[in-house]
Parts: structure tokens; C-alpha cells; sequence
């Protein structure tokens, strides 16, 4: 009854991946260079889940650093300075189709939420207290490459914001 992980893995792919594509597809047809960027958002964030579905003991900190620095750092930077530097406005837009397809979304993520899910089994496991010192180290020693990635592109982020920022 219950769906195996790699079961659940596949599902995952094939659900994020056409939302990837779908996303694409509206940021390279939109008009409106806001709502692109907000649709990049979602582009990440779907990005993130594949990166992370590859391997979840692996690669789950190469998804976080890609939240991060993608949809934390990028994203809203982009929104914000499209609104403040070009005078964009951003209007509402009402799709008939719209309620029908989060209903859908709810009905399709909450079956894979209960399919996905067996029984609870109880253990015996201990929680350590949180060590800063230990998780510096070891994002240093262990993970230096993700962490050299999102340095470099916080620092292109942030040299786009002064080029911004400098144009009249």
C-alpha cells in the first residue's frame, strides 16, 4: 500500500521536474520582467528539490546553500530592485482557472504526503545540543565547495546592486 522511497523519489522528479519546465516557459514568455522574477523563485526552489532528490544524504546541503543564496538572495534582490530603479507596476490579474488548479495541487500533494508516509516506528535516539563551533568546522572541512559557490555569488549579487544602484 504504502509507495518504497525510490517509489517516492521518482514521483518527486517527474511532479518538480514538469514544474521546472513549466516555470521556464513562463519566465521566457512573460512580458512583465517582475513577474519573471518572481517565477524564478518557484524555478529555484523546484531546482533545490530535484538537487536535494538525487541523493537526500548527500546532496541536501547543496539544495539548502541553493535556496539560500537562488531564491533568498537573487530572487528578492531582483524584485526589489526592478520596483524601486525602473518604476514597474505591478497589477493584479485574475485567472478563471487558477482556484481549480490549487485545489488540484492540495488533493496531489496531500496523496503523496499520505502514500509517502508508513508507520511511525518508534526509536531511541538521542538529540545532541547544537555545537556553532563544530558546524563551522565541518562546513568548512567537509562541504568547502558549496560554500566557496555561494560566497562567489553573493559577491556577483552584490556587485549587480551596486551597478544598480549607480545608474540613473
Amino acid at each position: 500500500m504504502f509507495l518504497t522511497p525510490s517509489d517516492f523519489q521518482v514521483g518527486i522528479f517527474f511532479v518538480f521536474s514538469v514544474l521546472s519546465l513549466a516555470v521556464a516557459l513562463f519566465i521566457v514568455n512573460s512580458k512583465n520582467v517582475f513577474y519573471s522574477a518572481v517565477a524564478l523563485a518557484f524555478l529555484g526552489m523546484s531546482v533545490a528539490v530535484l538537487i536535494a532528490d538525487l541523493d537526500p544524504a548527500v546532496y541536501s546541503l547543496y539544495s539548502a546553500f541553493h535556496l539560500i543564496l537562488y531564491v533568498g538572495a537573487t530572487v528578492v534582490f531582483l524584485s526589489i530592485s526592478l520596483v524601486m530603479f525602473r518604476g514597474l507596476e505591478v497589477k493584479e490579474v485574475r485567472t478563471p482557472w487558477a482556484p481549480a488548479m490549487a485545489l488540484l495541487s492540495a488533493v496531489a500533494l496531500f496523496a503523496v504526503i499520505v502514500l509517502s508516509t508508513g508507520p511511525i516506528a518508534t526509536s531511541s535516539v538521542s538529540i545532541q545540543p547544537l555545537n556553532l563551533a563544530i558546524i563551522g568546522e565541518r562546513l568548512i572541512s567537509q562541504y568547502w565547495f558549496p560554500a566557496v559557490i555561494l560566497v562567489i555569488a553573493l559577491l556577483t549579487t552584490m556587485i549587480e546592486a551596486l551597478s544598480l544602484a549607480r545608474r540613473d
